[in-house]
């Protein structure tokens, strides 16, 4: 892989309901210094190995918030490192504060007694925080806080790796921090739940489409799609991403 270009798989690109078949938010970031997932919902195991991504190569988890399509498949990247894989690498996993405790919460529910194991590889965890950047395996993480419900820790990412800019939006309705995190992005991926419908917590097409002008990203993806938009996804002006799709993000 070129020093200057990296790639994103999208994993998962569905809602909390599976809508259309799509499996939960997840995407593969791979650059020539390392790899990192982008969420890890519910279902991104699966996703793993229908895409060939192999989980002990994973570096790093980035997750914006703690509903379950969207961290919710961490214990079983855990489980499949302590047990399949017998992963020796080091994993890394960042998240809103509190990442640790909601992991572990979450590991004991599914696997009582899962977290007491010793692992064959170290766990490291780091909070996000808007107002300081992290440094983490080659990728400096921004977090921008955004509006989704009464999540209060739900977070949009701003990846700088190899020269390149990812923005990612996680869930959240409109708010004037989606432009600061767009600004001078390569690539930005934006959930849209509805085509027109007003779902609290989370963006819709209408909205989007009034506002694309003020979002300076050199591309702009769709995901997160609900059945409102499956319906209509020939028919948009926008871009959406497909499980399985695969952007390369070029010099």
């Amino acid at each position: 892989m070129d020093r200057t270009s990296i790639s994103l798989r999208c994993l998962g690109t569905g809602d909390a309901f599976g809508s259309g078949g799509r499996l939960n938010s997840c995407y593969h970031l791979k650059h020539t210094d390392g790899q990192m997932l982008i969420d890890c919902g519910s279902s991104s195991l699966i996703a793993m190995q229908r895409f060939k991504v192999i989980p002990a190569e994973i570096d790093t988890v980035v997750i914006s918030h703690f509903h379950g399509d969207h961290f919710g498949g961490i214990p079983y990247l855990i489980l499949e490192g302590q047990y399949a894989s017998q992963r020796t690498r080091p994993l890394t996993l960042v998240g809103p504060a509190g990442l640790k405790q909601r992991v572990e919460a979450v590991c004991e529910a599914l696997y009582p007694g899962m977290t007491s194991n010793k692992n064959s590889f170290p766990v490291k965890y780091l909070h996000l925080n808007p107002k300081k950047p992290l440094n983490v395996n080659a990728v400096q993480i921004e977090s921008f806080h955004m509006k989704h419900g009464r999540h209060q820790s739900a977070c949009g990412l701003r990846l700088s790796v190899a020269g390149k800019i990812i923005s990612y939006t996680g869930d959240t309705e409109w708010t004037d921090r989606l432009i600061p995190l767009a600004h001078g992005s390569d690539l930005m991926i934006s959930e849209c739940y509805s085509y027109d419908n007003v779902v609290a917590g989370h963006l819709n097409y209408q909205t989007l489409l009034k506002n694309r002008m003020k979002l300076k990203c050199r591309k702009l993806v769709l995901t997160h799609l609900g059945p409102e938009m499956i319906s209509r996804i020939d028919q948009l002006e926008l871009d959406t991403v497909n499980d399985g799709e695969l952007i390369e993000i070029n010099g």
